[in-house]
């Protein structure tokens, strides 16, 4: 059964909860996707060959960016969640949260000083650095490169 069939039964409240908006609002968004993705595959239609994935549904697969984006599960807690792989839902995510940055877009940076906008979508996600922990020396001189 999939992750979206067994949500989309819950009440309104839960359901924004979980997702971030209600349900007749990401429904839109995937009708959008929906003819967006169409309109792709018939504008470039050698670029999809290959084995199609039917494993998930268009809400399946825009809900796994919604969870992601709602409360940063890592790809590893995610993957499982949809019966999918780690890796797969990693290329999943990116792939459809760029389909909605090109939809629902706005017109300019300025629009975001309006007083009726109703919701932006952010992802603000820390990224540790990786530092060596071996041979360090290799990588660090040990001088202060700033102003003396």
């Amino acid at each position: 059964m999939s992750q979206f069939a067994t949500i989309k039964s819950l009440p309104t409240r839960a359901f924004v909860r979980k997702v971030g908006i209600n349900l007749p609002h990401f429904l839109f968004l995937c009708d959008k996707v929906a003819k967006y993705e169409a309109e792709e595959r018939r504008k470039w239609p050698m670029k999809n060959r290959g084995l199609s994935s039917t494993k998930l549904t268009l809400q399946d697969k825009v809900l796994l960016t919604f969870f992601y984006l709602r409360h940063y599960h890592t790809f590893e807690q995610l993957g499982p969640m949809f019966g999918i792989s780690e890796s797969y839902a990693c290329k999943l995510y990116h792939r459809y949260r760029d389909i909605l940055v090109k939809l629902v877009r706005l017109p300019s940076w300025k629009c975001l000083l309006d007083d009726d906008l109703e919701a932006i979508l952010l992802d603000v996600t820390e990224q540790p650095i990786e530092r060596p922990t071996r041979k360090q020396r290799q990588y660090y001189s040990g001088k202060k490169n700033g102003i003396r």
